[in-house]
């Protein structure tokens, strides 16, 4: 198994030993130091330290004449990076935004449009 670091640094051991023990929110896992989310076989890290902003996104579409609604965990990390991580339902990234609120005071959880 393979993480793929998107902001900070810990060892490869380290990140595999967390999100062994992080807790499950559907596609993401809430460890002691670090987000994890894992889509498929594919697994991206991000240090909370690291995480200046997250949000929900909701995109709406059509796919032949079936609507579509896809939900996103949006997170913006201290360099400006934004990475959409792809949450199967709403209230899994509430469950995520609601954790980094209650642990992660210095995060600004939602999206407010600039005026």
């Amino acid at each position: 198994m393979r993480i793929k670091l998107l902001a900070g640094s810990a060892s490869e051991e380290a990140l595999r030993e967390e999100f062994g023990k992080a807790k499950k929110a559907a596609e993401a896992r809430l460890g002691e130091h670090f987000l994890f989310y894992r889509y498929f076989i594919r697994i991206r890290a991000i240090a909370y330290g690291e995480i200046k902003k997250a949000y929900l996104r909701i995109e709406s579409g059509e796919s032949g004449d079936l609507p579509v609604t896809e939900h996103y965990l949006m997170i913006v990390d201290k360099q400006e990076k934004v990475h959409k991580l792809r949450m199967e339902h709403p209230e899994d990234t509430r469950e995520v935004l609601a954790y980094l609120e209650e642990h992660f005071p210095s995060i600004a959880i939602g999206h407010y449009r600039k005026q």
